[in-house]
């Protein structure tokens, strides 16, 4: 998906310069992997606790070390379980013994592993053998890669940060899978930082762009800095922005997106030039898909860039080409290859579903009054027969008009997704290992995601329920961020749950769902979350939090229709 309008219509890029120290990963016991960053190893450092003893690749786990042999001066600021960990916090040194917490970023490699606790100077306390990386439960996801744009990326309302990363829908599939997932993580709270409802205007209208997301990078002294771990090789390696050319052609393409897909490569694969608008470092997606030599490989969004955004108009021959030779590509590897196809505009984004609000704000409608609302706009507009459908084209009284209007909107969208999925479809069918997800099935009601289907609320938009809360796919509704344009994490968890489901269906895999009531809980951006901030008096005369609490006291439903379409 497109990081926004704002972005790639006009970018300015600096080049700046840097130097960072490199770090290291290994699954060996012994000292030697570890001289680069240690330059004295303590004596006789011995483990109390370290607890839980064992998790996934995937890692993401929160581990509470206690170790003794150390004196009261020595503070750890890197600690190694496998890969670098993040998030250390050290709780106490005292009486002995030193305790502290991090989180595991996995590992390449199943098996046993040391921990290394590293401070400022370079003094190292080494416990030998101490936890267990597991293996998956299936080999298919030996060496488990994310391809494609923003969506598969886990970008999250204009932001990338670390909390959305972890959230984004391959995230979700190698979490559950347990399988080694390594991601390119900005450190909280991101860039730009992740905003949250305060991002809204009052009357609910989101302020930021994607154009933050550069000032804030060229003004970033060191590149490296910005991530968690700057040395990982990174396994997903999905590009905000990508068109299927960009994907094949990497630095040499010409498209539209071409700059600033150039620039977030070089901030993401190469962050220590520090230079956004290098070549020399930077291969296609298709080529680092192939040097990883996956067992399988996953995109929900290979070639949504081509279709939904304003600043991207690729031709259908063009797209024949590339899409051709990004599948070919992809099959070549021998992986497993699972790809989305791309639902309608009007069913994914809620900046569609504006566009054809905007034709029936001048009859004083909504969606809701129309039969079936916006997906039975969305059902005639794919078949073209929005004069057939709304008065048989006499368009009397005005209120038909404006139906007719708002139909039309969607169109040439719908007929564009349609023709590209279809030829997508054609291509992926020349080969046994590429698999397409239904991702357009999924939002369009046919297809169900653990026996639960989409539901078609008053106004016509897709809804899932969890638990009890809806997650509507319109604005604010609980499956789009506040950019409009990419999901939260529960709906990525959604999404991420249809993969999983056709996965075990085609390889017979018995990988967990997803578990929705969680992401739901810990969703920042999800209706309870929302509701909560709204009841907060600093808030709750904004008009978009009064039309959530139904207090109609200084705005009507009429236009709470609007604000929250």
């Amino acid at each position: 998906m497109s990081l926004s309008r704002a972005l790639f219509g006009t970018v300015v890029i600096a080049v700046l310069a840097g130097t960072a120290a490199s770090g290291c990963s290994t699954s060996s016991s012994s000292h030697s992997p570890y001289a680069a960053v240690c330059r004295s190893f303590i004596p006789g450092v011995q483990a109390v606790t370290v607890s839980p003893g064992n998790g996934t690749q995937f890692g993401d786990q929160r581990i509470t070390a206690v170790i003794k042999g150390v004196d009261a001066s020595f503070t750890p600021t890197t600690v190694y379980l496998g890969n670098k960990a993040r998030g250390l916090t050290v709780v106490s040194n005292q009486g002995g013994a030193l305790t502290f917490s991090f989180t595991t970023a996995g590992t390449p490699t199943a098996g046993t592993y040391p921990l290394v606790a590293i401070s400022s100077s370079g003094q190292c306390a080494y416990v030998p053998d101490i936890y267990t990386y597991i293996s998956p439960a299936s080999s298919a996801f030996r060496t488990f890669v994310g391809y494609g744009a923003s969506g598969t990326a886990g970008f999250q309302s204009d932001s990338y940060n670390e909390a959305a990363q972890l959230n984004g829908p391959a995230a979700w599939v190698a979490r559950e899978a347990g399988a080694y997932f390594p991601i390119p993580l900005f450190r909280m709270p991101g860039i730009p930082p992740a905003p949250g409802f305060d991002a809204l205007t009052p009357s609910g209208q989101f302020t930021g762009t994607a154009a933050q997301l550069i000032s804030y990078v060229t003004g970033t002294k060191n590149f490296a800095d910005l991530f968690e771990d700057p040395d990982v090789v990174t396994y997903n390696i999905a590009i905000p922005g990508a068109t299927v050319e960009d994907e094949v052609l990497g630095p040499a393409s010409t498209t539209s997106m071409a700059i600033p897909v150039l620039a977030l490569s070089n901030l993401l694969f190469a962050p220590y030039n520090n230079n956004l608008l290098g070549t020399k470092d930077i291969k296609p997606e298709v080529q680092m898909v192939r040097d990883l030599h996956p067992t399988l490989i996953m995109s929900m969004d290979l070639y949504i860039n081509d279709l939904i955004t304003n600043e991207v108009a690729t031709s259908y021959d063009t797209f024949v080409t590339f899409i051709t030779q990004d599948v070919a590509a992809l099959a070549s590897t021998g992986a497993q290859v699972f790809l989305a196809d791309c639902p309608h505009a009007a069913l994914l984004l809620p900046g569609a579903q504006q566009t054809a609000l905007s034709m029936l704000t001048p009859c004083a409608m909504t969606f809701s009054d129309i039969t079936g609302g916006l997906f039975a706009l969305d059902n005639a507009a794919d078949t073209d027969s929005c004069a057939a459908t709304f008065s048989g084209g006499t368009f009397t009284p005005a209120a038909s008009t404006c139906a007719y209007n708002a139909c039309e909107t969607l169109v040439a969208m719908d007929q564009k997704v349609d023709q590209f999925n279809s030829e997508f479809r054609s291509v992926a069918a020349q080969y046994a290992n590429v698999h397409v997800v239904p991702l357009a099935g999924m939002l369009n009601g046919t297809v169900a995601i653990a026996g639960q289907y989409v539901t078609v609320d008053a106004g016509g938009f897709p809804t899932y329920t969890v638990g009890n809360t809806p997650i509507a796919v319109q604005h604010l509704g609980g499956f789009s961020s506040l950019d409009d344009a990419h999901p939260t994490n529960t709906g990525y968890a959604l999404i991420a749950s249809l993969f999983v489901q056709e996965i075990n269906n085609v390889l017979g895999t018995n990988v967990p769902m997803p578990g929705l009531g969680a992401a739901l809980a810990g969703d920042p951006l999800s209706p309870p979350a929302l509701a909560s901030y709204c009841l907060a008096p600093a808030n709750s005369q904004k008009p978009y939090c009064m039309c959530i609490n139904k207090n109609y006291s200084s705005v009507t439903p009429f236009a709470c229709s609007t604000l929250l379409y």
